[in-house]
């Protein structure tokens, strides 16, 4: 039997039906898939969307540690260390991808802090402080944290502003210190 070649007619009509397997790709993205009202909106999510796209310069549906350098440094927070990305990156990135997703991101934009709430999101602000991770900020990291963040501060000010920090005096800034601190409720009392 010998081969012939299919005729265009024929060539067309494979062209006209659909691949009998599923596409591969990106699912496009749907704003009703996120919204839930009456607190989000479908409008509120694309809102969201929009700042997200702004973020994921490659269009992957992720924000890669080099894109989340890239925001901070375009916000004016230099970024000296990879180990502050990657922190930053761990404490946001909760299905350990290796990015942060569009579900990420809007849990972090839509978040209501309840005082419970409060508490867990001002511990994840004050572990990336806590460098050596020894429950305590030192007057060193507070300067390193200052410097990589941009800050142009004196020696002066940086330990001004550790002492107003440091609100029992023990030479440390402890949870509890930076705690009531951030909240401005009295020491001790939570």
């Amino acid at each position: 039997m010998s081969r012939q070649a299919p005729s265009s007619a024929q060539k067309n009509d494979k062209k006209a039906h659909p691949p009998p397997y599923p596409q591969k790709g990106p699912k496009p993205f749907n704003a009703e898939d996120y919204a839930k009202p009456p607190h989000l909106t479908k409008e509120e999510v694309l809102e969201v969307k929009q700042a997200f796209d702004i973020f994921d310069n490659d269009g992957s549906g992720s924000i890669d540690p080099q894109e989340l350098r890239e925001a901070f440094e375009a916000s004016g927070i230099k970024t000296y260390h990879n180990k502050f990305i990657y922190q930053v990156l761990g404490e946001l990135d909760t299905d350990n991808s290796g990015g942060i997703d569009f579900e990420e991101f809007l849990h972090l934009a839509t978040a209501k802090v309840s005082d419970k709430d409060s508490r867990e999101q001002i511990q994840k602000v004050f572990n990336l402080y806590d460098w050596n991770k020894e429950g305590r900020i030192t007057w060193d990291e507070l300067k390193r944290v200052a410097q990589d963040l941009g800050e142009e501060m004196t020696d002066e000010e940086i330990q001004h502003m550790f002492k107003k920090a440091d609100l029992d005096d023990d030479g440390f800034v402890t949870f509890d210190d930076f705690y009531n601190l951030m909240t401005q409720k009295e020491y001790g009392k939570q």
